[in-house]
């Protein structure tokens, strides 16, 4: 019987011990886009020599895997209640402030950082992973509803026959689309069509000969925040591009989805510093490719995601 692509779900559950994994169910479930499991065995091959030059078997030594997805940037259709990929935010080294009736704001974590219990059900197979920490990016298209990147990585996993999960009620709130943004970098409402922005967590296996795989659990050790965008290309006299670029000026960076309550998301960070500016065109107009980094303000400011 083949597995059929369309008929996936995913489901994810912070863990209550480091490294033992959850069983997540169906109120974990949440809907995502391209997942992708990879897992990982470390082969170890053994160079025996003798009297002819055939080989020997391979050992399979630690394992661990990685689950890949794309999920729609959205709020929970209502003010001051978790969005269902608050979950991953937490995993990925975000803390997550909730108001209730009000806000939840997502913002950068130094300590305090759980780990989850990750579960692709596809169509009668289970891939599962746990110990589980993670990085997230973030990309905007003008007219088209914004999408969070994950990418986890999991100290161990299985693989195993398993029905679907029954009895999923899905967040049905539709995202807004990247118009009426907003959209200023150092007080310059710059005429874009992309902005991409990526956490870059540092992720680190815990090796552990303790343990079956040979890993505790993920570590997320840094982060490097960037992103890039694509701005028109103006005169010196209307913004300096250039000049803010060589001397390191740091500036606000800020934009907005949506004008509906409870699916409202602006995004901020308080200090974008240019780190590469090259040519480039959109339909015959010159413009600029712009890469930057978001940096610390006081600590753990690099980039507030709050949705209202």
């Amino acid at each position: 019987m083949p597995i059929l692509l369309q008929k996936t779900q995913l489901a994810a559950k912070l863990e209550a011990l480091e490294g033992t994994a959850e069983n997540p169910d169906a109120g974990d479930a949440l809907l995502v886009v391209n997942p992708v499991f990879a897992p990982q065995v470390e082969m170890y091959e053994r160079k025996l020599v003798g009297s002819d030059l055939s080989s020997y078997k391979s050992l399979s030594g630690r394992r661990s895997a990685r689950l890949g997805f794309e999920v729609e940037l959205k709020g929970s259709g209502s003010p001051g209640v978790a969005p269902e990929w608050g979950v991953l935010m937490r995993a990925c080294g975000f803390d997550e402030d909730i108001v209730p009736q009000t806000s939840v704001t997502y913002t950068p974590a130094s300590s305090g950082i759980p780990s989850v219990t990750l579960a692709l059900y596809m169509d009668g197979m289970l891939s599962k992973l746990w110990g589980a920490r993670g990085t997230v990016s973030l990309n905007l298209s003008a007219g088209q509803p914004g999408r969070l990147g994950f990418s986890f990585t999991g100290a161990d996993f299985e693989m195993s026959d398993a029905a679907m999960l029954t009895g999923v009620a899905y967040d049905s709130t539709e995202p807004e689309v990247f118009l009426s943004a907003n959209f200023s970098v150092d007080s310059y409402s710059a005429l874009i069509e992309k902005l991409d922005l990526d956490i870059a967590n540092t992720l680190q296996l815990r090796s552990d000969v303790n343990k079956e795989s040979g890993y505790s659990s993920t570590l997320l050790t840094g982060r490097r925040p960037a992103g890039s965008l694509d701005p028109e290309l103006t005169l010196v006299a209307d913004y300096d591009w250039y000049s803010k670029w060589l001397n390191g000026s740091e500036g606000a960076l800020s934009t907005t989805l949506g004008a509906t309550a409870g699916n409202i998301v602006s995004l901020s960070a308080p200090k974008c510093r240019y780190t590469k500016l090259g040519l480039a065109e959109r339909g015959r107009a010159r413009t600029l490719g712009a890469d930057f980094e978001l940096n610390r303000n006081n600590g753990d400011d690099d980039l507030k995601i709050e949705l209202t």
